[in-house]
């Protein structure tokens, strides 16, 4: 029986002893479980721009350095950079320019490239840079393998990504109990 409404702005903390059900209560916002009875309504707003979720136990990889994993977080920005590159490379290399086919490569490489720039893909590098630093990483840790961190700062590796893909709604659970 939980009614609750959530503004923008709103900064909530659910507090309840242990196997009271505010994990559970995460993963039904996340949508990885299925409320029971009653109904979850969530803005469009943020089924658009996501949650970030700070789950108990962390899955950071243990196979690369800190910057690259915290890159992770870029996965659109880096799948629109293979996109564009690969229009680029069939546009160059084709001279059916009055083609349908070449003007649907026309199309989708302007698409690819506008996304990009709306989501600041130049400007990744620096992001996440300033975002680490926030975090209390110094610059000299930036090409350490994460699987050298402590948990703490594993969990401040996880938090930067989490940072860096700017969702609407943040749930950290337990995010001090590290």
């Amino acid at each position: 029986d939980v009614n609750m409404e959530v503004d923008p702005g709103d900064y909530l903390c659910i507090v309840g002893e242990n196997g009271s059900g505010k994990s559970t209560l995460m993963k039904g916002l996340l949508g990885l479980i299925r409320p029971t009875g009653g109904k979850l309504v969530t803005a469009d707003e943020l089924k658009r721009t996501g949650i970030g979720y700070l789950p108990q136990q962390m899955r950071v990889a243990d196979d690369t350095d800190l910057v690259t994993e915290c890159g992770k977080a870029f996965a659109e920005i880096i799948a629109l950079e293979k996109e564009i590159e690969y229009c680029t490379a069939e546009i160059s290399a084709r001279t059916d320019y009055e083609s349908d086919e070449y003007e649907k490569l026309l199309h989708r490489l302007h698409d690819a490239t506008e996304r990009y720039h709306l989501l600041d893909g130049d400007n990744r590098d620096a992001e996440v840079e300033k975002t680490l630093l926030g975090l209390g990483f110094k610059r000299e840790e930036f090409n350490r393998p994460t699987s050298t961190f402590s948990g703490g700062w594993r969990m401040r590796i996880e938090l930067a990504k989490l940072l860096l893909k700017r969702p609407t709604l943040f749930l950290l659970d337990e995010p001090t109990n590290r």
